[in-house]
């Protein structure tokens, strides 16, 4: 489910209606915070139950006290996975139960109500809405979906010799991503000589998927003279351009070197 979707979801959550408060927590867990996150997590938590425990709803006591183990299991669960940032929302019967591991660096911020705390998931959603990511280099190329510095979807692409055009690849990609020797520099001379009409077929690849999926923004990113002729191909508007060859680098290390420059 794609963030707008999940955000709408959560607009509807009312806690009165299902008698369930939910806690919202937004943490910065970015590796150069050490154990802070630790530190500030364990002081809401006591700084809940102490609220809880001199209020006089005893349902709101005991659903607390339900939350602050839950949260505990959560975290613990997703310890080894964090990045930079985490997103949960819970309630104690879980009916609600939003959670998100982030590459982007969150404010820490706690909130027990009736309602999820959006501000922060919003304006994350404006600031790195949803994008697609084309890296290029020379007969190969990598399609990145992305929403708030994670994940959505990945595609690979190679030049096929036996068609003359782009097809999705499956596997790793390395140094027999395409043919070697003779067969290899053959390629070359044909990548050269076509390098404009596979060009076009690859922008309209990219178009199509745009239009399907609902992109917000389009980044390129490879070799100067080779990006620059790519995007000349586009009937769109392309947001941003990242003149470097960063195809040998994971989605989530494009992603991030993306987000950066």
């Amino acid at each position: 489910m794609l963030l707008k979707e999940e955000i709408n979801n959560l607009e509807k959550y009312d806690g009165t209606t299902e008698n369930q408060k939910v806690f919202s927590i937004y943490l910065n867990t970015h590796p150069d915070q050490g154990t802070k996150w630790k530190i500030e997590l364990k002081n809401a938590l006591k700084d809940l139950a102490y609220r809880t425990k001199h209020s006089d709803d005893h349902e709101e006591k005991n659903q607390a006290k339900e939350v602050i183990k839950k949260v505990e299991t959560e975290i613990q669960s997703v310890e080894p996975e964090l990045k930079r940032g985490l997103i949960l929302f819970l309630t104690a019967d879980e009916s609600l139960l939003f959670k998100k591991l982030t590459h982007i660096s969150l404010d820490t911020e706690f909130n027990w109500g009736d309602q999820p705390k959006l501000d922060q998931l919003k304006s994350l959603q404006g600031n790195y809405p949803y994008t697609g990511i084309l890296v290029l280099q020379q007969d190969k190329a990598r399609l990145i979906e992305t929403e708030i510095g994670t994940i959505v979807k990945e595609k690979d692409f190679i030049l096929d010799l036996d068609t003359d055009d782009w097809r999705e690849h499956q596997g790793p990609q390395g140094d027999d991503f395409t043919q070697g020797g003779s067969k290899r520099d053959e390629f070359k001379e044909r990548v050269k000589a076509n390098q404009e009409r596979w060009l076009k077929n690859l922008a309209s690849t990219v178009e199509i998927n745009a239009k399907r999926n609902e992109w917000k923004q389009i980044y390129l990113a490879g070799e100067k003279e080779e990006i620059e002729k790519l995007r000349s191909l586009f009937n769109r508007n392309i947001d941003k351009v990242i003149t470097s060859n960063i195809l040998n680098l994971n989605a989530t290390e494009i992603i991030n070197k993306v987000n950066e420059t």
